[in-house]
């Protein structure tokens, strides 16, 4: 017979998204419940980086010196091609101007206990396996059954958020479809290191078809990526082995690895493709990967979490999220949606030409171009009025690239923005 427990809001996935939104939910005088299949620390695939937009909302958390502790460098980007390149800070927050890596291993573990902290009960271990209600407005979801073992909790309440990534479950269970799909041109994979040599860099070493990235992390780790045509998946038949070759072709990136250690195997996927989610319904809602995804190669996935955890939990507690959370998802994520079609393309030689002379000559334009990923920039308005021939790579407009993708008569009519806070 199962135990019954009753919360204001239980959310499905404890990692950056579930746990952010439980800290938000406390604070605004919440009874929170988290369940997760994993226990913590654990570790997940993700993109790793974090800028300064999202240190400061680590620090609102009350987490980022926590995160510091773990040793972290702080990182400014640079840009490798033919043996020119460019380093570009970003634009200060306060007072950073830098990014940092950081893994989930780490991370999760701290958002977390944080959460625990603040008094949301936390259920590691726990997987859920049915929903208290279909999500129509005859029938709205108001719980859901999880089990651990032989125990079985019926857990109550006027919401249930599914913060279970890419292959939600909740999403599956309501029924959530997706919508405006983008296909991605790239795969990505990587591997963790150690004994790495470095600087107080994220490094791309771009190769077309190619793009590699050093991102020295937490702990003493690094994290060595590999972005290439998804075309070229069929063919590489071990892909640690493919890797490796890849690596040594590189020899400014080779020789800071000729005496480290790879200390795990090459982690990563080629479906990529991005889309957003119908993401709320009778007493439901959807945030995180699980309500929409954006290409890895733009970095956004942990920073947009706790962006909409900040968002949304005012609008869990108002029971207002239903109509407000739709139109503020399309206003803060549509222009860097459509960003991510550039991101998701293979490069070329002739463009990466371009970029690197553009920047080179023009550090403004580095900033601007690198703050874009800080979400503190448009593409669209501060950095193609000052290289205009990127309108043929990136595309004229944010409507342009988003048209093949979209109904409009089915979506908000918002104004592109940037979105800084």
């Amino acid at each position: 017979m199962s135990e019954i427990k009753r919360y204001d809001t239980v959310i499905v996935g404890a990692r950056a998204a579930g746990a952010s939104l439980a800290i938000e939910l406390q604070r605004l005088g919440q009874r929170v419940a988290v369940v997760d299949r994993a226990t913590f620390p654990s570790d997940t695939m993700s993109s790793h980086v974090v800028y300064p937009n999202t240190l400061k909302r680590f620090e609102r958390l009350g987490v980022l010196q926590e995160i510091l502790d773990n040793g972290p460098p702080p990182l400014y980007t640079s840009w490798i091609h033919e043996n020119r390149m460019f380093v570009a800070p970003h634009a200060p927050i306060d007072g950073r101007d830098w990014a940092i890596c950081i893994r989930r291993i780490t991370l999760d573990a701290i958002m977390v206990n944080k959460a625990r902290e603040e008094g949301a009960d936390i259920y590691e271990g726990w997987t859920m396996t049915e929903l208290l209600g279909s999500g129509t407005e005859e029938d709205p979801v108001n719980g859901f059954i999880a089990k651990k073992g032989d125990q079985v909790i019926q857990f109550e309440a006027d919401v249930v958020v599914g913060a279970d990534g890419v292959n939600s479950t909740v999403a599956r269970l309501v029924g959530a479809q997706k919508r405006k799909i983008m296909p991605t041109d790239t795969m990505l994979y990587f591997a963790y290191w150690k004994d790495v040599d470095t600087r107080n860099t994220q490094d791309f070493f771009f190769e077309p078809p190619w793009v590699h990235a050093h991102f020295p992390a937490d702990n003493g780790y690094h994290v060595i990526t590999m972005n290439g045509p998804i075309s070229e998946r069929a063919n590489i038949k071990n892909m640690d082995d493919f890797y490796m070759e890849r690596l040594k072709s590189i020899p400014a990136l080779w020789s800071r690895l000729e005496n480290a250690q790879k200390v795990s195997r090459v982690i990563g996927t080629p479906k990529l493709e991005g889309y957003y989610r119908d993401s709320v319904g009778p007493g439901w809602l959807l945030v995180g990967d699980s309500s929409h995804f954006k290409h890895p190669a733009g970095a956004q996935g942990i920073g947009d979490a706790l962006h909409a955890s900040e968002a949304v939990a005012p609008m869990i507690v108002a029971n207002n999220y239903r109509s407000e959370y739709p139109k503020w998802r399309e206003s803060v994520s549509r222009e860097l949606y459509a960003f991510c079609k550039h991101l998701a393309e293979v490069p070329t030689d002739e463009g990466m030409r371009k970029v690197i002379d553009a920047a080179i000559a023009d550090p403004i334009l580095a900033r601007n171009l690198i703050d874009v990923w800080c979400r503190t920039s448009s593409p669209w308005k501060d950095v193609i009025p000052r290289a205009p021939f990127l309108a043929g790579i990136m595309g004229e407009s944010v409507d342009a690239v988003l048209a093949p993708y979209e109904d409009e008569a089915e979506l908000p009519q918002v104004a592109n923005q940037v979105a800084t806070a």
